[in-house]
C-alpha cells in the first residue's frame, strides 16, 4: 500500500501539503481542501455517490438576537448578551444565545426571536421547536416554564409558556421584566 504524496515548494522548502494513503484516506496538512461549485463536495460513507450523501456546506459563526413583539417592536437587550452563534452543515443549522433585556420599551403582546441566521425550511415536517434551559426575571407562574416554536419560511422563533392545561400559549412581553434573561438552542432545517 502506497501513499500518493502532493508537495509544494516555498522558499526553497520542499512539504507534503496532501497525502492519499493507499486505503484511500486522505490526509491535508496546513492547507484547506476546497470545493467550489454546485454539486461538490464530500460524499460520506457510502457505495454510490448521490445529491442525499454530499456535505457541500459548512459555515460557523455569529448571529445578532432579536427579541421583538409580532409588531417588530424590539426590546433592548444587554450588548454582551445579544449575540449567538451558529454550525451549519449541509442543510442542518444550530444554534445558541443568551438573551438579557435592559429595557422593555414598547414590546407588546406576543413575543418571538427573530434575526436566525438562515431562513427555516417552509414544509411542515420542519417545524421545530428552541429548548429553553436558563430562564430569569419573568413574570410566570411558578411551575410553568417557557419555550420556542421555529415558524417555517421565516427566522423567527415564536416564544411560548406552558401555562394552561391544554399545553402552552404564547409569551407575552407583560410577563419579561428589564432583566429578564434566558439561555436557549435550536436546531432547524434550511433544504
Amino acid at each position: 500500500d502506497a501513499d500518493l504524496n502532493f508537495q509544494v515548494s516555498q522558499d526553497g522548502t520542499v512539504a507534503t501539503r496532501m497525502s492519499v494513503s493507499g486505503t484511500g484516506d486522505v490526509f491535508v496538512t496546513d492547507g484547506n481542501l476546497t470545493f467550489s461549485g454546485a454539486g461538490h463536495g464530500v460524499y460520506l460513507g457510502v457505495t454510490t455517490a448521490d445529491a442525499a450523501n454530499l456535505l457541500d456546506d459548512y459555515e460557523e459563526g455569529t448571529w445578532s438576537i432579536i427579541l421583538e413583539d409580532h409588531s417588530d417592536n424590539a426590546m433592548t437587550l444587554n450588548s454582551s448578551y445579544n449575540t449567538g452563534t451558529y454550525v451549519k452543515v449541509g442543510g442542518l443549522v444550530t444554534l445558541t444565545g443568551y438573551a438579557n433585556v435592559d429595557a422593555v420599551g414598547s414590546a407588546s403582546g406576543s413575543m418571538r426571536i427573530s434575526g436566525l441566521p438562515y431562513t427555516i425550511l417552509g414544509n411542515s415536517r420542519n417545524y421545530t421547536a428552541m429548548s429553553i434551559g436558563y430562564a430569569a426575571g419573568l413574570s410566570i407562574t411558578a411551575g410553568t416554564s417557557v419555550a420556542g416554536v421555529g415558524i417555517i419560511n421565516t427566522q423567527n422563533v415564536n416564544l411560548t409558556n406552558y401555562d394552561v392545561t391544554a399545553g402552552t400559549t404564547n409569551l407575552a412581553a407583560s410577563k419579561l421584566t428589564s432583566d429578564a434573561q434566558f439561555i436557549f438552542s435550536i436546531s432547524y432545517m434550511t433544504i
